[in-house]
């Protein structure tokens, strides 16, 4: 920063006004002057406006404070134990160092923005991108590159997906040259997971496909499985599920031997929901049930989510007594931890209970219930997230329902729209390949 720049930071920091800062010293509007590069102050007059701001006359050589935050920095690239980033944080947070030299410091803010998003205090996260929006205007171009991606980073964690694309787009468009490959690859990673949550599928796929050249390249195995699954889950959604085995199985490979039980469910869960819509149901039970060893009693939603798999697995299956044993475990699992639809919890639970209780009110043979809850509370849930494989098989359930009753007339409606469900995940295939 050059002086005027300095100075101005410093005042912004110390909330004072033009006005406060030049009082006894010069004219406000010669500070606006020296502020904004037009002149250079006098040694008396810049003596007296640091004096008064608290700061050394130029800025301090800071190379210890430069390699702190690069550390961090690097250490939040690829988190994978949270525990060690938040002891390194515990270790650096009160270091002057990281507030000896105003980029330093202004370096330092942007990495607390990602550090507060990966330990889950959003609280802090916000409040600390409010506090570093303040100073947008000092930033050099790849602060303001990581400021606009850690605040992609900070829609994605709170499901604002949309807008989570559209500013890692914005942050792709003004990455400077001088970014890593390694930060280029956690960028292209982050468009690539954000447009799949939008079923921009073509957008999803060339930008996973980039991140993972550049993962294989600097083998960074936790990011390189990621890809996969990501691209897997792509190429599902479109029908090609040739291509979606081989990334899933290049995933399931590389994530076995990998000490991270998170992923590990992930790429067990995904692959078991591939054979569901493939229709090996006995695989998918396979792989369902090996994702759950990694998965703690405490995760409700990501083990209500596999029960749902499972369950709808053994529908199809006709074994109705290992689906009613999984409901069973499900709500003991729901009445121990008393949840319910108005329980504060996050959207992913509210989506899987509405799910969960379908799946119950069906077997139970509660078909008036079965009926209330599929149609208002989870038709809206599929049809918002694309999901018409489940539209289909639900609405199926429902016309098989309908015919047992002999009420043929439901029945008709019913399995009509579960052939406009099928038809709508073959458009989607269609209007991929177009």
């Amino acid at each position: 920063m050059d002086t005027g720049m300095r100075l101005k930071y410093h005042r912004m920091k110390k909330r004072m006004s033009l006005e406060d800062l030049a009082s006894g010293i010069l004219l406000p509007k010669e500070l606006k002057k020296i502020e904004s590069g037009i002149k250079e102050p006098g040694l008396k007059e810049l003596e007296a406006l640091c004096k008064k701001l608290e700061i050394s006359l130029a800025p301090k050589d800071n190379p210890v404070g430069k390699v702190l935050v690069k550390n961090f920095k690097s250490l939040l690239l690829h988190p994978q134990n949270k525990a060690k980033i938040m002891e390194q944080y515990a270790d650096i947070h009160d270091h002057p160092l990281l507030h000896s030299d105003e980029e330093t410091e202004l370096e330092y803010g942007i990495q607390q923005i990602r550090y507060f998003i990966i330990t889950g205090d959003l609280d802090s996260a916000e409040e600390k991108m409010k506090q570093i929006e303040r100073f947008r205007e000092f930033m050099n171009q790849e602060q303001f590159y990581l400021f606009h991606k850690y605040l992609g980073n900070y829609h994605y964690i709170l499901l604002e997906h949309e807008n989570a694309l559209n500013t890692y787009l914005l942050a792709e468009k003004i990455a400077p040259r001088t970014v890593s490959s390694s930060e280029l690859g956690d960028l292209y990673y982050s468009i690539g997971i954000s447009a799949s949550q939008c079923w921009e599928i073509s957008r999803a796929k060339k930008y996973t496909e980039m991140a993972l050249k550049i993962y294989q390249q600097e083998f960074v195995p936790k990011r390189i499985v990621e890809c996969h699954i990501n691209i897997a889950i792509n190429e599902r959604r479109i029908g090609n599920f040739k291509k979606a085995k081989e990334h899933f199985k290049h995933a399931l490979t590389i994530g076995s031997k990998l000490d991270h039980e998170p992923l590990k469910f992930d790429t067990e869960y995904n692959y078991g929901y591939f054979y569901f819509q493939f229709q090996n149901f006995e695989a998918a039970l396979m792989h369902i049930q090996n994702a759950l060893v990694y998965k703690p009693y405490e995760y409700t939603s990501d083990i209500l989510l596999a029960y749902c798999v499972m369950i709808k697995c053994h529908i199809e299956l006709e074994d109705f007594e290992s689906a009613k044993s999984l409901l069973n475990k499900g709500q003991s699992m729901i009445k121990e931890k008393n949840l319910s639809l108005e329980t504060p919890s996050n959207i992913l639970f509210k989506e899987v209970y509405v799910e969960f209780m379908s799946l119950y009110y069906f077997i139970d043979n509660k078909i008036e219930l079965f009926e209330e809850q599929f149609l208002e509370n989870l038709v809206p849930i599929l049809r918002s997230h694309n999901r018409y494989f489940e539209l289909g098989f639900f609405f199926s359930l429902l016309g098989n329902t309908y015919n047992r009753l002999n009420e043929f007339k439901k029945a008709a409606y019913a399995f009509k729209e579960a052939n406009i469900a099928y038809k709508g995940l073959m458009t989607l295939n269609e209007e991929w390949e177009e």
